[in-house]
């Protein structure tokens, strides 16, 4: 293998590396289970469950996602 194909392999995985890291480091986004609210920051995680305990009625109540990446006063959203 020549050293310029080498070169672009290797810096083909680092941009690839770098795009996995970024978008595993990204924010939760929308959150539906009260089990999830692990991914929100930790002073978040009382407000991410008592926004998503409200899906655990089986729907009668409809259903709510937390967003933590929202605005305090909208990160508990029903959705349709």
């Amino acid at each position: 293998m020549s050293p310029s194909n080498e070169r672009h392999r290797w810096r083909f995985a680092r941009g690839a590396l770098c795009l996995l890291l970024a978008a595993s480091a990204g924010c939760a986004h929308a959150i539906k289970s009260v089990g999830d609210c692990d991914r929100a920051p930790s002073e978040q995680r009382v407000s991410c469950a008592a926004c998503t305990v409200r899906n655990e009625a089986g729907g009668l109540i409809g259903g709510y996602e937390y967003r933590p990446d929202n605005d305090p006063s909208n990160r508990c959203v029903k959705v349709e």
